[in-house]
């Protein structure tokens, strides 16, 4: 007897992944021929302006795992769910504007 697949893909699916990497390596090979080094890549060139980086900073910080589950945590506990955020996120926000920001 087979084993069962844990997700039951058919060929539309297999092909949408497909076009995706084959998407994000056209990028990455056309994106190579204008980064000279990776501090180039991770600094854009110094071309991106302040609000960009800001945002990427933040949305970082932002990602499924806060939205769920913190909302989960905040459900389950209560509002001591937001001592998370005055101890670790909002001085971690502090902290890249103040250090790490000036790099950019």
């Amino acid at each position: 007897m087979p084993l069962e697949t844990l997700i039951n893909a058919g060929f539309v699916d297999y092909l949408i992944l497909l076009i995706y990497f084959v998407f994000v390596l056209g990028i990455g090979l056309a994106a190579r021929h204008q980064v000279s080094d990776s501090l180039d890549f991770f600094l854009s060139g110094r071309s991106l302006p302040g609000w960009v980086t800001g945002l990427a900073f933040v949305s970082a910080n932002l990602g499924a795992v806060e939205i769920m589950g913190m909302s989960a945590n905040g459900a389950q506990i209560g509002i001591p769910t937001v001592h998370y955020f005055w101890i670790g996120a909002i001085p971690a926000m502090v902290f890249l504007g103040i250090v790490m920001m000036p790099f950019y």
